[in-house]
C-alpha cells in the first residue's frame, strides 16, 4: 500500500496549493452549483464535482466523494461496454457474453477520496445562511501523468514476480509467487481503472488475467488428504474440513497419489478432574504437507477443551481441530512457502 500512501501525500500537497480566490457569497448561487462544467472547466479537459457542508473542509470532503462516485460509475459503465463487445452467438443463435461477470467485478474500482490526486478547489460559495459550497476540478492531462508515474513501478514489480513464478522449482511455490503478485495487481488495476476514466479508453485487465492464471495453476495442483484418528467418523470430519480448506486455495483434492499429500494425525483423550464440575478433553493434532521429496509445512497443536460432559468436551475439541486449525494450516502454508521462495 506504499504507492497509495504516496498518492495521498501528493494529493494533500496539491490541495494546499489549490486556489481559494474564487470566493462568492450571497443569496443567489452561481451557475456551477447546478452545472459543474462551463467554459472555464469543460468536461473534455476536466472532471468536476460539487460538494457542500457546514464548513469548507466538509464541503471539500463532499466534493471529493462526488468525484469518487464519478470514477466508480464511469469505470463500471465503460467496463460494461467492453464486456458487451465480446458478445458472440451460440449454435442456437442466442447471444453469449464471454467473461462479463469477471470484467464487471474489476470495473467496480470503488475509488476512495485518498486515491484522487491532482484535484483542486476552484470555486467556493457561501450562501446567506452560512452553508459552504465548493467546486473541485481535476485536470485530466495532469492527473494522467501523475497516475502513469505510479503504474510503471507496479507493472515492473508484477512482471518480476511472475517471472519468479515461472522459474520456481515446483507448482506450489509458483502458486505462492502468484498470490503475492495478486496484491500488486490489485493496486495496479485500481490505477488503471482510474486512467480508464481520465483517458476515456479501456485499459488492460491485469487482475482478470492474473486471477485466471492463478486459478488454472491451483487447479493443476492435486493434493491427497490422509487422516489417522481413533474412529472412522472423526477421520471423515477431519478429511472433509482440511480438504475444503485446501480447495479454498484452489487446489484439487484427489483420492489417488497427487502432487502433494496432506498427512493428518489426530488423538483425543478425556481428562477427569475430581474437584472440577467440568469434564475435559485434551487433543493433539499434527499436520504435514509433503511433496517432491520434501516437507513443505509442519503444524502441531496440543490443546484442552472443557464442557459439562465428557462427550461434549470431546466434540468441542474436534470442532476446534476442524475450524481454527484448518485456517491456521492454510495461513502457515502460504507464509512458509513465501519465506522459502
Amino acid at each position: 500500500m506504499q504507492y497509495l500512501a504516496k498518492l495521498t501525500i501528493i494529493g494533500l500537497l496539491l490541495f494546499l496549493l489549490s486556489s481559494c480566490q474564487a470566493l462568492q457569497t450571497g443569496r443567489t448561487g452561481p451557475s456551477w452549483l447546478d452545472h459543474p462544467y462551463d467554459k472555464s472547466y469543460d468536461a473534455q479537459t476536466y472532471l468536476c464535482a460539487v460538494g457542500s457542508g457546514s464548513t469548507r473542509e466538509k464541503a471539500v470532503d463532499a466534493a471529493l466523494t462526488g468525484l469518487s462516485e464519478i470514477f466508480n460509475s464511469e469505470v463500471s459503465s465503460q467496463t460494461q461496454v467492453t464486456s458487451l463487445s465480446t458478445a458472440t452467438k451460440d449454435e442456437q443463435g442466442m447471444m453469449q457474453f464471454t467473461e462479463a461477470s469477471e470484467l464487471l467485478e474489476v470495473g467496480s474500482v470503488q475509488t476512495n477520496t485518498e486515491a484522487i490526486i491532482g484535484a483542486e478547489v476552484v470555486n467556493t460559495f457561501i450562501n446567506d445562511v452560512g452553508r459552504v459550497f465548493v467546486r473541485v476540478a481535476l485536470n485530466r492531462a495532469h492527473a494522467i501523468e501523475l497516475y502513469r508515474s505510479q503504474v510503471s513501478p507496479l507493472s515492473s514489480s508484477l512482471s518480476q514476480i511472475k517471472t519468479k513464478a515461472a522459474l520456481a522449482s515446483d507448482p506450489l511455490r509458483s502458486y505462492v509467487h502468484l498470490v503475492h503478485a495478486r496484491s500488486i495487481a490489485v493496486q495496479e488495476q485500481a490505477l488503471l481503472d482510474i486512467l480508464q476514466v481520465l483517458e476515456k479508453k479501456s485499459q488492460p485487465s491485469v487482475l482478470v488475467a492474473l486471477d485466471r492464471q492463478l486459478t488454472d495453476l491451483a487447479q493443476s495442483i492435486s493434493i491427497s488428504v490422509q487422516v489417522r484418528a481413533e474412529d472412522t467418523a472423526t477421520e471423515q470430519m477431519l478429511h472433509a474440513a482440511f480438504a475444503q480448506g485446501m480447495q479454498k486455495l484452489g487446489f484439487t483434492i484427489t483420492d489417488e497419489a497427487g502432487d502433494a499429500v496432506l498427512e493428518i494425525n489426530y488423538d483425543v483423550q478425556p481428562i477427569n478432574m475430581p474437584d472440577s464440575p467440568y469434564r475435559y478433553a485434551r487433543y493433539f493434532l499434527s499436520v504435514q504437507l509433503k511433496g517432491h521429496g520434501e516437507r513443505y509445512v509442519s503444524y502441531e497443536k496440543n490443546d484442552r477443551e472443557a464442557a459439562l460432559s465428557e462427550s461434549d468436551a470431546i466434540a468441542k475439541a474436534l470442532r476446534n481441530a476442524t475450524t481454527t486449525a484448518v485456517d491456521e494450516v492454510r495461513t502457515l502454508l502460504l507464509q512458509t512457502l513465501e519465506a522459502e521462495t
